[in-house]
């Protein structure tokens, strides 16, 4: 497929997407297709600036965009323009989506694992300090010391980072090992694209002869079985040969009840850790730093309160500072007390506590079971999409103030009935169903912790 005219035809999908329009012509619309290889869409901007707001704020939009268009999943990933020669257009050969179209020189090193994530820009708390210690021994010992390490918890907290720097100090370090990162999403195409052109072995060969692999959000290999029988033959090949395995999870091996038990015993046996929410001195540590990164002197101030008023995770905490640099930059204005509230404002109450909405109840479900929202709301029947639409309605129930009229009126203009028989029969499941009591209870975590 060729990248640039994707990116051409789906503009106005993604400025649609997109609430502001400043924002979109600001940090998007600059932005120039670069290469699509292996389900990686790579786009080249100007400025840092660009960057961090479409990697904070928007890339889950624009990579919803491109699935829609091409009708795979596909990961973005955003550079600058002067690192775009590094990005060669592919040829026609390349332009395939199973292992064997990756070049030979990268057919261990995914171009996937961001550079940025390094432990030197890691700011190091009480939240995360044994997860950071563990993460830099294995580094310097791969396959030697923690094998496998499991780093789990919510989305936003720098388990990403941490195996991304993993990752970058081996490949700085030991060249001479086989480093590969792939999202879980990615490691699941490659072998529905194997097993179709009939290439096992070519999936075989990309993810058992590497010496480092870092698998991010294992959670989503949840209710497959066949490719979760291929990952534990994965696994065993390389942690019988004592090569470094990495994983992340937004939870404990031992709650992934989707997986096989096999498979949790694989991964309990290594080193789990869980990282959990920043405190207020880490939280500030963080944005001292990526105000000092983005090279933007802001009052300290400015930065406490930021850091008082953010308490959910990183992600949201550093997308709170882009934004303010980006007003300040479009305003031409410095940042001062008054620009920073009425930033924060815009993005939390006033009492700091986020409102749980049937909409973000949906994108959670959505994002824990892997379907559309499309299909979330459907009539279709099939049991992967019930079981959901059913949690869904349950959690609207329990978590908001709708009643069950309004609950059907948003999952599609369903009966009150329908809705009643719906969270019934999850309070009913919920007595004996110790997997759907674990998921619950983590999408309700996650919500109330955004």
């Amino acid at each position: 497929m060729d990248c640039e005219k994707i990116w051409a035809e789906i503009q106005d999908a993604i400025q649609s997407s997109i609430d502001s329009p400043v924002s979109y012509s600001v940090h998007i619309k600059p932005a120039e297709a670069v290469a699509f290889i292996n389900s990686v869409f790579v786009i080249a901007v100007p400025f840092s600036i660009n960057k961090n707001m479409i990697e904070f704020r928007f890339k889950n939009k624009i990579e919803s965009v491109i699935e829609a268009h091409t009708g795979q999943k596909v990961t973005l990933k955003i550079i600058l323009a002067s690192e775009k020669d590094e990005y060669a257009q592919p040829t026609q050969e390349e332009k395939t989506f199973t292992p064997d179209a990756i070049p030979a020189e990268k057919k261990y090193f995914s171009s996937m694992i961001n550079e940025k994530y390094t432990f030197e820009n890691f700011v190091i708390g009480s939240s995360n300090e044994y997860a950071a210690s563990a993460a830099i021994s294995t580094s310097e010992n791969p396959g030697r010391i923690y094998n496998p390490l499991v780093l789990y918890g919510n989305s936003g907290l720098g388990k990403t980072h941490l195996m991304c720097a993993i990752g970058n100090k081996i490949i700085k370090e030991r060249p001479e090992l086989k480093v590969i990162y792939v999202p879980t999403e990615t490691f699941i195409n490659d072998f529905v694209n194997c097993v179709k052109n009939y290439r096992m072995e070519s999936f075989r060969e990309k993810y058992r002869k590497v010496d480092v692999l870092l698998i991010d959000d294992i959670q989503f290999l949840k209710n497959k079985e066949g490719i979760q029988e291929e990952f534990f033959h994965t696994f065993n090949d390389l942690y019988g040969m004592n090569k470094q395995i990495v994983l992340t999870s937004d939870r404990k091996p031992g709650d992934l009840v989707t997986l096989e038990e096999r498979l949790r015993t694989r991964f309990s046996q290594g080193l789990n850790i869980d990282i959990s929410t920043p405190n207020y001195e880490t939280r500030l540590a963080i944005l001292r730093k990526k105000a000092e990164m983005n090279k933007y002197n802001i009052d300290d101030r400015v930065l406490e309160y930021i850091a008082d008023r953010i308490k959910s995770n990183v992600r949201e905490l550093e997308g709170a500072l882009i934004k303010l640099i980006s007003l300040a930059q479009l305003s031409h204005k410095d940042i001062d007390m008054e620009m920073a509230k009425s930033a924060i404002e815009s993005i939390l109450p006033q009492d700091g506590v986020v409102k749980i909405t049937p909409d973000k109840i949906m994108d959670k479900v959505s994002a824990v079971y892997n379907i559309t929202k499309e299909e979330l709301i459907g009539k279709s029947r099939v049991k992967s999409l019930v079981v959901p639409r059913q949690i869904a309605m349950y959690l609207c129930q329990r978590l908001t103030d709708m009643t069950p009229a309004m609950i059907g009126k948003t999952f599609g203009n369903k009966d009150r009935s329908t809705v009643v028989h719906n969270v019934q029969k999850i309070e009913s499941d919920l007595l004996t169903d110790e997997a759907l009591k674990v998921n619950i209870e983590y999408i309700t975590k996650d919500l109330q912790s955004e």
